[in-house]
């Protein structure tokens, strides 16, 4: 009797030292579902980080009526709701235009200009960004019902024929375009701002969103130092745009003069510039 008890002692010895070099079933199935748990957890991590990243596709402005949806027009690079009854918000307010106080252009590799700008400069090649700043000057109870920053397109240069994304972001470090150069940057704050599709045989006046930016210097933020227009994919000659009336070519001149917007034989000023509509 003695005999089998402890043969019994010794295979239950030799069972738990089995469990201990293999394992416990329960632990094991323990240890996967918290496996599971943690490769779940970092899943749901790399998706916020996408979101937050900005790799969820921003807005985009349209350029045409065919891109809205059914009974509605593209009105100012937004969809609205087209009726005979209902007028644009743009129609009954005040059409305001700014001039930007300073203006520097920066591309990979490039140094500080000085006071003379290019009169050309091109997007959505080199790394190539555009920086302006507004003297704006609105009351509090004004109600911006649309801003855009427009660029005029340069056609002297034969750019490549593929299509550039624009948008534009808010620059929140002070900065000085006569000084300004790829190593030298101001730093900006990156924004969901809708993005503006650049087509090649598109309009020559090319609009980018900024009403959110401009409700924002209400609140005289010191961190408000302007608007950078960054391009979100390249091409191999980028979309080239007029800085100065030097970069306009002359069929936009002799267009420009037929419809009165400009003396005959001057050049048209095709420099960058804010449009507000105000109520």
């Amino acid at each position: 009797m003695r005999t089998g008890n402890e043969a019994m002692r010794r295979k239950s010895a030799e069972r738990r030292r089995e469990q201990s070099v293999r394992g416990d079933p329960r632990r094991i199935r323990c240890g996967s579902t918290f496996a599971d748990l943690r490769w779940a957890l970092s899943a749901l991590l790399v998706f916020m980080c996408f979101v937050v990243a900005g790799c969820v596709p921003r807005p985009r402005m349209c350029t045409a009526s065919n891109e809205c949806s059914a009974k509605s027009a593209c009105v100012a690079g937004r969809c609205q709701l087209e009726m005979a009854t209902v007028k644009p918000a743009v129609d009954s307010a005040r059409r305001l235009v700014v001039r930007p106080v300073d203006i520097a252009y920066v591309k990979r590799g490039n140094r500080p200009s000085g006071d003379a700008p290019p009169s050309l400069f091109v997007l959505g090649k080199d790394g190539a960004k555009l920086f302006l700043r507004f003297s704006v000057h609105l009351p509090p109870a004004a109600n911006i019902v649309e801003a855009y920053v427009v660029l005029h397109r340069a056609h002297v240069v034969d750019d490549d024929p593929a299509p550039v994304s624009l948008h534009a972001t808010r620059i929140v470090a002070p900065w000085s375009g006569g000084s300004m150069s790829w190593a030298e940057q101001p730093a900006w704050k990156e924004s969901r701002s809708p993005s503006t599709v650049v087509e090649p045989g598109g309009t020559t006046l090319v609009r980018l969103d900024v009403r959110e930016f401009v409700r924002h210097w209400r609140r005289h933020d010191p961190t408000d130092q302007g608007i950078a227009i960054l391009a979100e994919n390249e091409t191999p000659t980028g979309t080239t745009f007029a800085l100065t009336a030097m970069g306009a070519d002359s069929v936009d001149t002799a267009r420009l003069v037929r419809s009165g917007l400009t003396s005959g034989g001057t050049a048209p000023d095709v420099e960058p510039y804010l449009e507000l509509y105000v109520r």
